[in-house]
């Protein structure tokens, strides 16, 4: 071979090619090695942002479950603001009934929201409509918000009966968004991070953190987020595969000259070196490939402990997890019991010194572990422990789990269920609930009370025996069939089923119950709840109105005959005094004709006055009648139009209207159903009170008018007559009271209470405004209900 140029030629051909070989497969170790990065910051990523949004998931499951079973109503804000200190990576809480949201918390800053429908609104229709078809939580944006900012939206509908209500929804802003989820974006970071979605309106990608620029040429990773159909994006920015193993490739090639050198005296070792080359890199490539696939399969820090020195060896995801770096500090056992919580260090060392002492294999503990930024991160240490042949541990091998997210919402959880039972105990309505086998699972303390006793773990066929449930009338027992809590769980719905509690100590109480059978989206039966109001006190005071109601109407009976006799009295009283007035004015009448010639001039003074005495004692008697007849109209309520009846009262004192030059006006007038005969004798009254009292020095100028409110017609009458001192205002509204003497002024004074008491009897009001000299305004107020 050494003499044949050609075949050696061929020989260092091969063996230049074999050589390259560990480059090809170095480069490719190294890529995968890169690849792995990637798909392990992608999946970090991911958790964190699960992680980040399962604070959202338990507070809008929290008000899905009060607002479904119980209706938060005026309670909003303060389980709000319990939900917000609890969570503070949640910048606000709202609840959307439909699709417009009726409530927002904390208000300030977010006013702008309340009644806006988002079912309406294209930009936030979509993916509120996918929340509703998924019925679970779904986040929508990063989009601009309606009280300004950016932020994303997560929406837990609602359903009550199994219809559509509303959605408990949480607003947390982008940049707190990016925070929590611990995105890091800047440009020492080895990898570029984009987070996008598919606009459903445009079909177009959007695009939500800052682009890249620069040409990028690492491993790219996309994943599904399917809380909000989010992809996260992750790239390496550069790739050092190919920098890092050309140096190799220039001494391969180094290397493969001089061998090929050698291959002229040496024509046996070609062959034995690639048969080496080709077993060694058959071993790393499945080296390799193993060790891909298991750092694919998990994010856990994986960790090689010998014993015997002292060190350990851990994977690069150690530094991710915590923070600390990888380096001989952090490669001791030292070290890692260093960084265990002070109150879980105890039992942790005691359980391994334990550990290795025994002839146990496996081992797994839990405790927390103190993360470089000095914050502790909850982890399972789980390992596998390799023993000489006397047993003793020389080595371990093991992987350590970040379990934080879980264990915050276990934490979350156990306060969820404190805050939810304490909520039930302060209720003031009886509460109890029984799973899907019947068994009483939970009672507050309002049904304790009710009841008397403790809630104990009765199956269904005792519960009218233990419970004492009897019918609405007190005396029969209820039957198992129409036990309100049983009917729920049955799947019957029940609203305010009345029924009576008999307590041990003999007392009862009236109680309305209503209950539903509680069951899952998917339909599985998990039980049934009833909700108990104690109306024993209510049902007590209903009875003292009854009867308080039904001697109020005795009352009005008698005071309404009392009412008919003295209306009678009066116009009989009236009438029957009338006979003697016109004797005696006859009388008057015939002794001073017949005796006009014997009567001095004093006589016939005393006749005068005797005469016009009578005639004002008539006057008063008609008056009086008049007054007596109030609210016994024959005439039916018709539709009147009120401009009619002013002409018609204007017609009736065309005389003195005409003497006294007085100028009548109104505007127009409405149609009202009353009865004609006294709506005309009001404006009867106060017309002619008008004209009546007009001062000396001008003609009688009246203007009548009327306002509409939502209740009543307001009508008023305005004069520029004398007026009236305010301190008879309220006077002269009684019956005979007269302001000024006879001479001056005509009349009984009784106008003014006819009007009085024709108001008041359809429940109106009248008043007067006057100012001395210059005139008064009298109003009335007739209300439609009494129409």
């Amino acid at each position: 071979m050494f003499r044949n140029p050609i075949i050696t030629g061929i020989l260092v051909f091969i063996l230049i090619t074999g050589l390259q070989y560990f480059t090809v497969k170095d480069y490719d170790l190294k890529k995968k090695t890169e690849e792995q990065r990637v798909i392990e910051q992608a999946t970090i990523l991911e958790k964190q942002i699960s992680g980040a949004l399962a604070n959202s998931i338990s507070t809008t499951r929290v008000l899905e479950y009060i607002e479904r079973n119980y209706g938060i109503g005026n309670d909003f804000d303060s389980i709000a603001a319990e939900l917000l200190s609890t969570n503070k990576f949640i910048d606000a809480i709202q609840l959307v009934e439909g699709g417009t949201i009726i409530k927002t918390f904390p208000l300030e800053g977010n006013e702008e929201v309340i009644g806006y429908n988002i079912l309406e609104d294209p930009k936030t229709k979509y993916e509120a409509e996918r929340a509703i078809e998924k019925q679970q939580l779904y986040f929508a944006g990063p989009f601009e918000l309606k009280q300004g900012g950016v932020g994303i939206v997560g929406r837990n509908p609602i359903f009550k009966n199994d219809e559509f209500w509303g959605f408990a929804a949480v607003i947390i802003k982008f940049e707190s968004f990016i925070k929590v989820a611990n995105i890091d974006i800047s440009d020492k970071s080895p990898f570029y991070i984009q987070l996008s979605k598919v606009n459903p309106e445009s079909g177009q990608e959007e695009y939500f953190l800052p682009n890249n620029n620069a040409e990028l040429d690492g491993f790219k990773q996309t994943i599904l987020l399917r809380e909000g159909d989010w992809r996260i994006t992750v790239q390496l920015k550069k790739s050092t595969a190919f920098k890092e193993v050309y140096p190799f490739m220039v001494l391969r090639v180094v290397l493969s000259m001089i061998l090929g050198y050698l291959a002229f005296y040496v024509t046996s070792l070609p062959a034995y070196l690639s048969r080496k080359v080709e077993e060694q890199s058959q071993e790393i490539k499945l080296s390799n490939e193993r060790f891909t696939l298991a750092t694919r399969a998990t994010s856990d820090a994986i960790w090689d402990w010998n014993i015997l020195n002292g060190e350990v060896y851990r994977t690069d995801n150690f530094e991710k997890l915590f923070g600390h770096p990888i380096d001989s500090y952090s490669g001791t056992g030292e070290f890692w019991i260093s960084q265990i919580h002070p109150d879980d260090y105890p039992r942790i060392e005691k359980d391994m010194k334990d550990f290795l002492k025994s002839k146990r294999v496996y081992w797994e503990a839990e405790f927390r572990f103190k993360k470089a930024d000095r914050t502790y991160a909850y982890v399972v240490d789980k390992g596998i422990v390799i023993r000489d042949e006397d047993g003793t541990a020389i080595r371990m091998i093991g992987a350590v789990e970040d379990i934080t997210k879980r264990k915050e919402a276990e934490i979350e959880l156990e306060n969820e269920r404190v805050f939810l039972k304490s909520m039930l105990e302060n209720l003031s309505d009886a509460i109890i609930a029984c799973d899907q086998s019947g068994k009483l699972i939970l009672s507050n303390h309002a049904a304790r009370v009710l009841h008397g006793k403790d809630i104990l773990d009765s199956p269904p066929e005792d519960w009218n025996e233990d419970y004492g449930i009897f019918e609405a009338d007190g005396i029969s027992k209820l039957s198992l069939e129409n036990i309100p809590l049983y009917k729920a769980w049955k799947g019957e719905t029940i609203i305010n089923q009345e029924i009576i509690i008999r307590r041990n100590d003999g007392s009862s109480r009236i109680v309305l119950s209503s209950g539903t059978p509680i069951i899952t989206a998917s339909g599985r039966k998990l039980g049934a709840v009833i909700v108990m109001k104690d109306i024993t006190e209510i049902r007590a005071s209903e009875q003292e109105l009854l009867k308080l109601s039904q001697e109020l109407e005795m009352r009005a009976k008698k005071l309404e005959v009392s009412n008919e006799e003295l209306e009678q009295f009066a116009y009989v009283a009236s009438h029957d005094l009338q006979e003697p007035l016109r004797t005696i004015t006859g009388f008057l009448n015939r002794l001073e004709i017949k005796y006009a010639q014997v009567l001095d001039a004093k006589a016939k003074e005393y006749i005068f006055y005797a005469t016009d005495g009578a005639k004002r004692m008539r006057q008063i008697i008609l008056d009086l009648l008049e007054y007596s007849k109030v609210g016994s109209y024959e005439d039916k309520k018709q539709l009147i139009a009120v401009d009619q009846v002013l002409k018609n009262v204007s017609i009736l004192n065309r005389r003195i209207i005409k003497e006294k030059k007085a100028d009548i006006t109104w505007s127009e007038m409405p149609q009202i159903y009353f009865q004609e005969t006294p709506l005309q004798q009001i404006f009867q009254n106060l017309i002619s009170n008008a004209i009546k009292y007009h001062h000396p020095d001008r003609s009688p100028e009246i203007r009548i008018a009327y306002e509409e409110t939502k209740d009543s017609w307001v009508f008023s009458i305005k004069d520029n007559g004398i007026g009236i001192e305010k301190s008879y205002l309220e006077k002269i509204f009684i019956i005979f009271q007269k302001l000024h003497p006879k001479d001056l002024y005509e009349g009984s004074g009784i106008g003014l209470a006819i009007c009085k008491k024709i108001v008041d009897k359809y429940g109106g009001k009248i008043w007067v405004e006057s100012t001395a000299n210059e005139g008064s305004t009298f109003y009335f107020s007739l209300p439609k209900s009494s129409l």
